[in-house]
This record gives structure tokens, sequence and C-alpha cells, in this order.
């Protein structure tokens, strides 16, 4: 069975099923898979392990366990959300730390903001688009074809506008003039890079590649970066009723980042500075991810350590000339 089509019937399941069996399904799935000795399941812990070191093996795989049962708990309710009503999705977000944000917003300007694969994007996503702002975006542009067109058709359905992530692709470029055209909020999932023109910075004292998109954007725009962090949380009775689950996620908003520079500026200093930028904000995520490292679901190579080393020196070599700018 093609992976599209799995994805079809897992969809046309869920959205069958009562939520309680449905989400202990997923939930026994993701404890099963944590524990495993799969590709996924060992690049999960070998990245947790630079986050927290020293975990011994026993302890490890129950990390990984409970990893890989938040990421199937975003599986689960990304197929539960396009039957999911406004109210539901209303009452199982909370978003903390906002006024800045929302003041921004208010005052006609446009924001973006740095995300890590962390809690459920799409939920976000689509409370966003009800509660915040309209959302424009950029997404991986997934193989097969299909399985991308069936994401983006599941995001546009949620409110939300996508560019794909293609190098060249003009995706940023498009969310710049989103941007410039009315109010819009662009968070961008930033801890990977997709394109082979990322920026290093540094998390938990080891080097990693990042999208440069939030800090192209803040610099072309003047807008800030509002790195926003996304965790689950269990719900207390009161607002369990109203989400009709006892999982909510709880969004907090970190300190904005702003720009120092503007495209006008040196190349060389714009380059600098979309450095400094990054830095910044993955600096607000690294006692985040300490604290609840069981929400980060990254099961792809991310640390310079871990990847290609020629593609590597390939994407150092065009962060330093400041070349991320022509893949935008």
């Amino acid at each position: 069975m093609d992976v599209v089509r799995a994805f079809a019937l897992a969809r046309a399941a869920v959205e069958r099923l009562p939520e309680s069996v449905g989400r202990a399904l997923f939930s026994a799935a993701g404890t099963a898979m944590g524990l495993s000795g799969s590709a996924g399941a060992r690049r999960l812990r070998a990245n947790q392990a630079r986050i927290r070191p020293g975990l011994g093996p026993v302890r490890a795989r129950l990390l990984s366990a409970a990893a890989m049962r938040s990421y199937m708990r975003y599986y689960y309710e990304c197929f539960r959300l396009p039957v999911l009503g406004e109210d539901r999705i209303l009452a199982r977000v909370q978003l903390d730390n906002d006024a800045e944000l929302r003041a921004d917003l208010a005052s006609g300007r446009s924001a973006t903001a740095a995300l890590v694969h962390a809690g459920n994007w799409d939920m976000a996503g689509a409370w966003a688009c009800i509660d915040l702002a309209p959302v424009h975006t950029l997404a991986e542009r997934l193989e097969p074809a299909g399985l991308y067109e069936d994401f983006l058709r599941f995001r546009t359905g949620l409110g939300m506008t996508i560019y794909p992530v293609v190098r060249g692709g003009g995706g940023l470029r498009a969310l710049e003039e989103d941007m410039a055209a009315g109010v819009c909020f662009t968070p961008i999932l930033a801890d990977r890079d997709l394109t082979a023109s990322g920026v290093e910075v540094r998390l938990a004292g080891h080097a990693m590649l990042v999208a440069p998109g939030p800090a192209l954007l803040a610099q072309r725009t003047g807008c800030a970066i509002y790195p926003v962090f996304s965790r689950y949380e269990r719900l207390a009775r009161r607002r369990r009723a109203a989400a009709g689950t006892r999982w909510g996620l709880r969004l907090t908003v970190g300190e904005p980042v702003r720009a120092e520079t503007t495209p006008d500026s040196d190349s060389r200093e714009r380059a600098a500075d979309v450095r400094r930028m990054s830095q910044e904000w993955m600096d607000q995520f690294e006692p985040w991810l300490r604290a609840h490292l069981e929400d980060w679901h990254m099961l792809q190579p991310v640390f310079d350590a871990d990847l290609d080393q020629e593609r590597l020196a390939r994407s150092h070599a065009r962060d330093q000339q400041g070349a991320h700018e022509e893949d935008a």
C-alpha cells in the first residue's frame, strides 16, 4: 500500500472512531515505535542525547517512547482537525506571553515566528487563523508528490496559505509580498535546513544548521521574530469538557528578536545579522527543549556531526557568503 493511500485510510478511521479509542491506539503505536530499534527511533534518541546527555539506556528508551507518543498524538490530532469545530480548537489551545505579539498585529504590522518540530504546529496554525491573524507559511515538499498535495489540501482547508520549501522556489519572497500586502502571521518551522542554505547556530553546545527564513523576513520587512514554544499539556476538568479531550496544546511566545540591518546594508553585515538573529531565537529554545524534550519530534539528523560532511561544507560556505538570500 502506498503512503498516500495509507494516510487516507488512517484519516478515515480516525474520523469514525471514538476519540478515546483512537488516542489509545495511536499512543500504543507510539510507545512501540519509541522503544524499538528502528532507524527513526535511534535517530530520535541520538538527537535527544545531544540535549540531555548522560541518560542510561533504559531512561533513553523511555524518553524516546514518550516522544513518539507525542508525535503520534500530533498525527492523531491532525487527522481529527478537519472535523473539529472552531470552539473545540479554541478550547484546546492556550497562548501565553502574547501581549507584544498581539500589539504588533493590532497596529497593522505583520509578524513572523520561529518554531521547532514540537507539539502540534498544524493545530497551532489552525488556532492562529481563528484567534490571531491570517497564517501564511512554508511547507516541506514531501515525496511522493501525492503526499505533499494531501498535506497542502489539509492545511489550506484549515485556513492557512502555504508555499513549498524549494531551493530557489521563491517561497520566502511570496511571504514577504504577503506581509507587505496586509497583516499576516508567518510562522516557520526552522530547526531543519531543507535547502542546503542554512545558518549555523549552536544548540546545547552542538553546531547545527537552521532555516534562515525567520531572520531574512525580519531583515527584509522590519518585522519581529517571535520564538513560539509548543508543547502538550493535560487539561483541567473545565477545559477538558470544552475541548472534548484531556490533551491540550500550550503555546508560549518568547522574547522578540529584531534585525539590526536592512536590505540596503552591506552583504557581509546582513549575513552576520542573520546569524545573530538565528542564534538568538535558538538560544530561547534551548532551556525549553531541555525541560520538554519529549515533545520534540526530530527523527532526522540535524546536528552537524551527523550530516553528510560534503553537503555540510557547501552549506557552511554559502552561509559565510550570505548566499542563503539567493535561495529564498
